[in-house]
């Protein structure tokens, strides 16, 4: 089989992204987070479409919704290959609910999915056609991800149940002797969540803290998202802020050049107005000796005179006004209250006693006494059940014991039987005993809750007298005719203190009233004499005349003002020039276009204010971006606590079923690892052998793999097998990926490709070109595809001077 093109629709991080592959090796290179991962997981997707194996219905594996793309674009993918000199091409979509797979046959584009082998399974998965097996299968033997060089524990069932329909030669034998004594020990091994130091509760431990940690991202990819659409919309205002800057500046020049035109068109008018003023000047000098300060406190005295005049006539008039409610006020006397105090006493009393009467009829409890009651009785009758139970297995306990004595060869059984019966009498005797616990505080609730019901009864029947009481008290039927009673006594009272304080308002008024009108005639008289003196220092009959000669004189002091400021703004106008430096140096400029309205000055503030938010959006920017590349060093780490998680989680599972099928397991794994280990164990350890042999450069040729897929290695110096946990991890790395291969060959006939997904991680150089020499050799009829964050195998295979397929994702 030899993979050619994958089309990345939408997978992980990449859209529409297309990879071509070639036959023998291709290198695909890129650093941490580039995407190899993604990629790998993408061409187990379209063969498995990431269900659990030997499942016949739909059930996803946790890596589905972590390639799902974040922005919500459409999840699918495209692979081609070729298998047994024909094309073929798959096409998936991914999305949940509308995931459909097809498979066509490239050179006649027919659709052959209907005649996909599917093997148990209902859900299409083209992989178990073309491959023989599932994707536990093909993701330990053919597809190795990262750091998993070694073999998953349930790989060995798996392999058992595919070797057993290949034929092989049967020599050697592999050694199950301790398997059974482990199995015992394992359970202790394995332990619970209650054995902190155990296996199980670690892992329980470490998926809870990756849990955590993975929420906690998951709410940061939200910011994340957000800032990105942040840095969009802030690069969008920055150009947008930039290009309106540009053309303010260009306005500002144009407007620089208008406005001196404009100067010298008002310097000439100026000019022009200074000339007139000089004449009128002359003309108005006779009125300069005019007082405006007299002029000003004439008008002040005249408008006080009119002012006061007009106040006294008022006052006169709210005088007569006054003194007329006076009279009509005198007969108000003192009132009697001690009615309306006695009413409202009684209203007051009325009113509580209704509130306390709706209190009391509003909290009953008869509901809870009602569901008190039905408690009792249904916990009586389990108290019943559970004494008859007890009674039965007590005469069940002695109907066994009496057995055992007559049958002596039932004993192995009836012990169980009669220990049952007494922990079922125990049992249940202290559930009668809670029972009846329960019982009696219930019964103690009923008692107190019907005295309390005696005490509410007793307590409205005294209100309801009380109330009576009242109302006949006041010669009314009900509480609304006493409300309205109560209410008319109140307005007559109320009535009656209005008027009299009316009385008192009115004969202070009249008092201040008399007062004013005594001042007001003082202020006009004075204020009389002082005009008249006004007029005669300044020559003048009336004020008309006065204001008239003013004008004259305001006029005349206007002009000199306007000419001092026509002469200042002359100046201001031409600044540091002159007017026929101005001419000349306007005399070429073009100074077409429409400015009016626009103000030099705004437009400035305008350049100021663009040029700060510029600089506010640029800092808002790197503020973004800041935050963008905080968050994505979590976001990307997302997929590694996924896939950690995933694998923490597919460990629990293993332990749990490990620890529940541990008995069962003795005799089955005793019974299948014989039959094993009779027939192909030879036939692995020769090929793991002779492929050690080559990428070790014959450090190690001997090799044992048990019917688990442990291995341990020959000695060649003592003959000694080694135990692969005392090996470097370099070796064991290379050990595991020999049996990966072996087991493979043993298992299928087909040149599958062989995926690495940064397999050779802990390899040093030579450890590593033995490996690729042997990948090398391989690969003339075999597709190798390997992912690589280093650049060490592209080195040694330039070195090797060997043809190869670079792919990069940088």
């Amino acid at each position: 089989m030899i993979l050619k093109e994958l089309n990345l629709i939408g997978f992980g991080k990449f859209k529409n992204k297309n990879i071509k592959l070639k036959e023998g090796i291709n290198l695909i290179y890129g650093e941490n987070e580039a995407g190899k991962s993604t990629i790998h997981s993408f061409i187990n997707g379209m063969f498995y479409g990431f269900l659990k194996p030997n499942v016949r219905t739909a059930l996803y594996v946790e890596d589905h919704d972590k390639y799902n793309p974040w922005d919500k674009s459409r999840y699918a993918g495209v692979l081609s290959f070729q298998y047994n000199d024909r094309l073929y091409r798959i096409e998936r979509d991914f999305t949940k609910g509308r995931e459909r797979t097809k498979v066509f046959d490239e050179k006649t584009g027919e659709d052959i999915t209907n005649n996909i082998d599917n093997g148990p399974c209902r859900v299409l998965q083209p992989g178990i056609h073309f491959f023989g097996f599932n994707t536990r299968v093909f993701s330990n033997t053919i597809s190795i991800k990262q750091l998993g060089s070694k073999t998953e524990k349930d790989l060995a069932q798996e392999v058992i149940e595919k070797l057993i329909n290949v034929s092989q030669s049967l020599v050697d034998d592999i050694s199950i002797d301790k398997a059974i004594s482990e199995l015992k020990g394992r359970m202790a091994e394995i332990g619970t969540e209650r054995a902190p130091t155990k296996p199980y509760a670690r892992n329980l431990k470490a998926i809870e803290s990756l849990q955590e940690e993975r929420d906690r991202i998951l709410l940061e990819k939200d910011d994340y998202e957000f800032y990105l659409e942040e840095k969009d919309r802030l690069n969008t205002e920055l150009r947008k802020e930039e290009a309106k800057l540009e053309h303010l500046r260009d306005t500002l020049k144009k407007l620089e050049i208008y406005e001196k035109a404009k100067k010298l068109e008002e310097a000439k008018l100026i000019q022009g107005e200074i000339e007139s003023l000089e004449r009128t000047l002359d003309e108005l000098s006779i009125y300069s000796h005019l007082s405006m300060e007299d002029y000003k406190e004439a008008i002040s005295l005249i408008n006080s005179i009119e002012h006061a005049e007009k106040d006294l006539s008022e006052s006169e008039s709210k005088l007569r006004e006054t003194e007329e409610r006076l009279r009509s006020l005198e007969d108000v006397k003192d009132q009697n209250t001690e009615s309306l105090d006695e009413i409202t006493r009684d209203y007051n009393l009325y009113e509580e006693l209704e509130v306390e009467r709706n209190t009391i009829i509003y909290g009953k409890d008869e509901n809870s006494l009602g569901l008190l009651k039905r408690d009792y009785n249904e916990y009586n009758k389990d108290v019943s059940k559970y004494e008859r139970i007890q009674i039965f297995s007590i005469i069940l306990g002695l109907i066994s014991l009496g057995i055992m004595a007559i049958l002596p060869s039932t004993r192995l059984y009836l012990p169980i039987l009669a220990i049952a019966s007494l922990v079922f009498w125990q049992y249940y005797r202290l559930r009668v005993k809670k029972l009846k616990a329960v019982i009696k505080d219930i019964n103690g609730q009923i008692i107190e809750l019907e005295e309390k019901e005696r005490e509410r009864k007793t307590r409205l029947e005294e209100i309801e007298g009380i109330q009576g009481d009242l109302l006949r008290k006041y010669d009314v039927k009900s509480k609304l005719e006493l409300k309205r009673l109560f209410d008319r006594l109140h307005m007559e009272y109320l009535g009656r203190e209005n008027n009299i304080r009316l009385y008192n308002e009115y004969s202070n008024e009249k008092n201040i009233l008399l007062d004013k009108i005594e001042k007001v005639r003082l202020d006009i008289e004075n204020n009389s004499d002082r005009l008249r003196t006004i007029f005669q220092k300044n020559k003048v009959e009336n004020l008309d005349e006065f204001e008239n000669a003013l004008e004259k004189k305001s006029l005349y002091e206007k002009h000199i003002k306007e000419l001092e400021s026509k002469k200042e703004l002359l100046n201001k106008t031409l600044g540091q020039t002159t007017l026929e430096a101005l001419i000349l140096e306007l005399d070429k400029e073009d100074i077409s276009g429409d400015f009016e309205g626009l103000d030099k000055e705004q437009v400035r503030a305008e350049i100021d204010e663009c040029t700060e938010r510029i600089s506010d959006y640029k800092i808002s920017l790197s503020r973004v971006e800041e935050n963008i590349n905080l968050l994505s060093k979590n976001i990307s780490r997302l997929v590694e606590i996924e896939e950690e998680l995933e694998r923490r989680k597919e460990y629990k599972k293993e332990l749990e079923n490990e620890y529940k099928a541990l008995d069962l397991a003795a005799s089955t794994i005793e019974s299948i690892s014989k039959e094993i280990h009779d027939e192909f164990a030879p036939d692995i350890n020769n090929k793991v052998g002779r492929l050690i042999e080559k990428i070790t450069n014959g450090k190690y040729n001997r090799i044992r793999v048990d019917e688990g897929l442990n291995i341990k290695v020959e000695n060649p110096a003592t003959k000694e097998l080694i135990s692969i946990n005392d090996l470097s991890g370099g070796t064991i790395d290379q050990l595991y990926f020999s049996l990966r291969f072996s087991l493979v060959n043993s298992m299928v006939e087909n040149n599958f490709p062989l995926i690495l997904d940064d397999c050779f991680i802990q390899y040093d150089d030579n450890r590593l070109r033995n490996i690729l020499e042997f990948l090398v050799d391989i690969s003339h009829k075999r597709q190798i595809i390997l992912f690589t964050c280093h650049n060490r195998e592209r080195k040694i295979l330039e070195e090797m001077d060997v043809d190869y397929n670079f792919i990069s994702l940088m």
